[in-house]
C-alpha cells in the first residue's frame, strides 16, 4: 500500500515541482514540506500545524485534502502500541466459591446504596457527592485549540470558525479568534471586536504604539457547510515609519484596535498640515506600476455592448475565482494552465496571485496586478454619459 509521503512526493514530481517553489507558492517551509513527504511528523510542531500543512499542500498538488488527513489519521492510529503484556499476562484463577461471594457482596452494596439514594431524593435532599462532582466539572477549564502562529509576511489561507492566529509583534503575540460567520466574518482581537465583509480590509494596531502592524482582508466566506470558515489574507506592515494616524490621514482603511479613538484623534492633527498630507501620500501610497492598470482602464469602444472573451495563461500558482451570470466558481491553477471564457456583458474576478497569470482580453494584453498581490477586479461594459458610446473597462472592486 503506497504511503502518504510517497503520494506526496510523486504528486509533486509529477507535476515537476521542486520543494523551493512549493514552500514559494504556499508559504510552507521546505523543512516542513519535506517532513510531510518523509512522515517526519515528530518535527512540525503540533497536530493542527500536520495537519493544515497537510490539506494546504494536498490542494496545491491537486490532491484530495481529507482523503491525506484520513491516512495520516489512520497511520497514527496504527502507531500505537498493542497491549502485548496485557494479553500475554495469565492472571490467576478465583475459586468459584470466592467469585459467588464478591457477586452476592456486590449486590447486597448496590442495594443498600440504591436505597439510601432513594430516600434523599424522596426528602427532597441532594447528594452532597453529586454536588461536589458537579462543581469540579464548572470549575474544570474548557480545552483551548491550539493556535496558528502568524509566520509568514503575506499568508492567504482558510481558517475555521474560533481558530485562534497568534500575531507576533516586536516580540509579542496578540491573538486574534475567529468568533462568528454568517454573512459577515466577527474576530476578536484585544481590546476590539470587528466585523468584516467579503473584500473588506481592516488596519489592525495590536500593541497600541499607533502604528499598524497588519492588513487584514476577508477574501471569501463559507457557512454552509458543516465546518464553517473564511479565508483570509494577513499582510504584515512594513512602512514603520508610517504611523497610524498618518495612514487613516491618507485615506486607508479604519484602524482597529483598543487605541483606535487615540489613532483617529492623531488623524485630526496630521491633516492640519500640507507638507505632512504629501509625505504620507508618497509613503503609504506608491503609485501603480506602468505595467499594473488603474481602475477603469478602457479596452475598447463600441455602440453597443457585445460579448467578449477572456484567455488566461498562469504562470505560477494560483487561486482564480470568478462571478458570471449570477453564479461563482473557483479553482486552483497551476503554472502552465490556460483558461477561457466568453462574457456576454460583464465579470468578477478574484485572485490571490494577480502577477501568477497573464490575461488577454478582447484580444489585448492586460496586466492585473504584481506577484503576491490579491486582486479584485470587475471587466465590463460601462456607458459614457458624453459621448453614448460604451466602454470595455477593467475596474478595481471595493
Amino acid at each position: 500500500m503506497e504511503s502518504l509521503g510517497q503520494k506526496l512526493k510523486e504528486a509533486r514530481e509529477t507535476h515537476h515541482y521542486s520543494l523551493e517553489q512549493v514552500s514559494r507558492d504556499t508559504h510552507i517551509s521546505k523543512q516542513y514540506l519535506r517532513a510531510l513527504e518523509e512522515e517526519d511528523f515528530s518535527s512540525i510542531p503540533g497536530e493542527t500545524y500536520v495537519i493544515g500543512f497537510l490539506r494546504n499542500y494536498a490542494e496545491y498538488l491537486a490532491l484530495n485534502p481529507e482523503e491525506m488527513v484520513t491516512l495520516y489519521k489512520n497511520m497514527k492510529i496504527q502507531e500505537q502500541p498493542l497491549p502485548m503484556t496485557e494479553l500475554l499476562e495469565k492472571h490467576p484463577q478465583r475459586p468459584r466459591s470466592l467469585g459467588l461471594l464478591l457477586v452476592l457482596v456486590a449486590i447486597v452494596i448496590l442495594g443498600a446504596g440504591g436505597y439510601l439514594v432513594y430516600r434523599l431524593v424522596a426528602s427532597g435532599r441532594t447528594p452532597a457527592v453529586a454536588a461536589a462532582g458537579t462543581e469540579a466539572a464548572a470549575a474544570s477549564p474548557l480545552p483551548q485549540k491550539e493556535a496558528y502562529l502568524l509566520q509568514e509576511e503575506v499568508l492567504t489561507r482558510w481558517f475555521s470558525l474560533e481558530d485562534i492566529i497568534q500575531v507576533p509583534v516586536n516580540g509579542n503575540q496578540y491573538p486574534l479568534q475567529l468568533t462568528a460567520i454568517g454573512e459577515t466574518l466577527t474576530v476578536q482581537i484585544p481590546g476590539a471586536s470587528l466585523e468584516l465583509a467579503v473584500g473588506q480590509e481592516r488596519l489592525l494596531d495590536f500593541n497600541n504604539d499607533a502604528r499598524f502592524d497588519i492588513r487584514l482582508r476577508l477574501n471569501d466566506l463559507d457557512a454552509s457547510g458543516e465546518i464553517k470558515r473564511a479565508n483570509l489574507g494577513f499582510y504584515k506592515m512594513t512602512r514603520g515609519a508610517v504611523a497610524a494616524a498618518e495612514v487613516e490621514a491618507a485615506g486607508q482603511p479604519e484602524p482597529a484596535g483598543a487605541e483606535a479613538a487615540g489613532a483617529e484623534e492623531e488623524s485630526g492633527q496630521a491633516e492640519s498640515g500640507q507638507a505632512a498630507e504629501e509625505a504620507v501620500e508618497s509613503a503609504a501610497v506608491p503609485a501603480p506600476s506602468p505595467a499594473t492598470p488603474v481602475s477603469g482602464l478602457a479596452i475598447l469602444q463600441s455602440s453597443a455592448p457585445e460579448p467578449f472573451r477572456i484567455t488566461v495563461n498562469f504562470r505560477d500558482y494560483c487561486l482564480f475565482r470568478f462571478f458570471l451570470d449570477g453564479e461563482r466558481e473557483e479553482r486552483f491553477f497551476h503554472k502552465g494552465e490556460n483558461f477561457s471564457l466568453d462574457v456576454k456583458n460583464e465579470i468578477d474576478l478574484w485572485l490571490s496571485n494577480a502577477g501568477a497569470l497573464k490575461m488577454m482580453i478582447a484580444g489585448r494584453d492586460v496586466d492585473l496586478g504584481k506577484p503576491g498581490e490579491v486582486a479584485a477586479k470587475n471587466i465590463g461594459w460601462i456607458r459614457e454619459e458624453s459621448s453614448g458610446q460604451y466602454s470595455l473597462r477593467v475596474s478595481t472592486l471595493d
